[in-house]
């Protein structure tokens, strides 16, 4: 087993207690020729360890906390999304999929990223998850709404800001992100503009995160067109920040 898994960045399909799968549970759904899921089971340890192996797209991944073992340690998630107001996520157990073997360095790469996303995705349909949680974001989510973001954005559409990283908004009506920084290695700080609610905010910031996944680091100063004026861009001399504002007429 991958004792560093602890120190990667892995998701976590959290389930009520005492349902999580075991290694026979998922082995079982993953050699289903009709299971539409993308990988297949490449290593099966005792099953008491609690934990296999599975290749995707020539990518390993390890599945880790399964039953009859010790959940993977989770901790409080803040921000939550997509779930309905009240809903208790008290007593969860959680299952890691992280990736692992030779591909262990990059697991902040896009292409190990969108492999994991998408696998995570299509587990999450075909077991009884509760929710998904995604440490570097400090995020939870909905398992259904999870799958639905993660589809879309594989499919080409815009990455999903509200869940792989979550926004924040300060007092002054800036809206900073938590989590952007596992994907370019910078997080973003969108600027209040008078006047502007907090909803159109974050709609923004949103598109901006799609942006920075897609064009990578910001180096340079640089000036952003997303259709609704021109935006100012420039990296932080001080930590790993973007700082973002309206370019005034």
């Amino acid at each position: 087993m991958h004792e560093n898994a602890l120190d990667r960045a892995g998701i976590l399909i959290l389930f009520a207690k005492g349902t999580r799968p075991d290694l026979a549970d998922v082995a079982s759904l993953l050699d289903k020729a009709d299971s539409g899921i993308p990988a297949h089971v490449t290593h099966r340890p005792d099953p008491a360890e609690g934990w296999l192996e599975v290749l995707a797209s020539g990518l390993t991944f390890d599945l880790r906390g399964l039953s009859p073992s010790a959940p993977f340690p989770c901790d409080a998630m803040p921000h939550v999304y997509g779930f309905e107001e009240g809903q208790a996520l008290n007593d969860l157990e959680a299952v890691q999929l992280v990736a692992s073997g030779h591909i262990a360095a990059g697991a902040g790469l896009q292409p190990v990223v969108r492999m994991l996303v998408n696998l995570a995705a299509n587990l999450v349909l075909n077991l009884p998850a509760t929710a998904v949680a995604w440490p570097p974001a400090r995020t939870m989510m909905e398992p259904r709404y999870f799958s639905r973001t993660a589809f879309n954005w594989l499919s080409g559409g815009v990455f999903p800001a509200l869940g792989l990283t979550a926004l924040e908004t300060g007092a002054n009506g800036s809206v900073t992100s938590a989590g952007l920084a596992h994907f370019i290695g910078q997080e973003l700080q969108l600027e209040a503009r008078d006047g502007e609610s907090r909803v159109d905010a974050v709609k923004l910031a949103i598109r901006l995160v799609d942006y920075l996944v897609r064009q990578g680091p910001l180096i340079d100063r640089q000036t952003i067109d997303l259709g609704e004026g021109p935006l100012l861009a420039e990296p932080s001399p001080v930590g790993k920040r973007v700082w973002i504002w309206r370019e005034e007429a």
